[in-house]
């Protein structure tokens, strides 16, 4: 995460650079910028612990229920922004759950009842709750918040707290091997984190 965090930072200052966008300037006002905050840390959070997950729980799993932020999306966008949720809609989030449920423990009756699903599940569902979060931010900030600084921050706050975070836990640091390959890879994930964040 520090290093894709670093690589989407240089891209994305980069880009506003060239566009003549300041991220740093408060301009909308701190009612608007708290929701860009909000969206940095939450959107950093939920792909740590999609992440933990993954070290933990097979890719199948564990991309499966991170990717059921759609669902908690659609929730909290009923909540916090008025959006329409039907009964039918509400009907298919629970049979889409409940099919994610046998996928984590197959064949369990007990899967309605979230028994004998493990912490790490819990972990890659939080993740998608937390990133759903982040989702409906960019909507609440609104359009006058350029994209560019919703990437600037989310970069920032994934590069330095994920170093924070790997110091606090003793987690020895790893430079890429001094191999093209290996570089490429780094700066490719980076590049593409900064457009997927971007396009988002």
């Amino acid at each position: 995460m520090t290093w894709r965090g670093g690589v989407q930072a240089v891209c994305s200052l980069g880009a506003c650079a060239a566009l003549k966008v300041n991220p740093f300037k408060v301009h909308m006002g701190w009612e608007k910028f708290k929701w860009v905050a909000v969206r940095a840390v939450f959107g950093v959070i939920g792909h740590l612990l999609y992440y933990t997950a993954l070290a933990k729980l097979s890719m199948g799993v564990a991309t499966v229920l991170f990717f059921t932020n759609p669902i908690f999306t659609a929730i909290l966008a009923h909540w916090m922004l008025d959006e329409t949720f039907t009964k039918d809609q509400r009907w298919l989030m629970f049979i889409a759950l409940f099919g994610i449920g046998l996928v984590v423990v197959p064949l369990s009756p007990l899967t309605l009842l979230g028994i004998g699903i493990s912490k790490w599940s819990i972990c890659a569902l939080l993740g998608a709750v937390s990133v759903a979060l982040a989702y409906v931010s960019i909507r609440i900030a609104g359009p006058r918040v350029h994209p560019l600084v919703h990437v600037v921050y989310f970069s920032l706050v994934a590069g330095v707290g994920s170093a924070l975070l790997a110091w606090i836990q003793g987690e020895s640091w790893h430079m890429p091997n001094n191999t093209a390959a290996e570089w490429t890879a780094v700066l490719g994930i980076g590049m593409c984190a900064f457009l997927a964040q971007y396009l988002m």
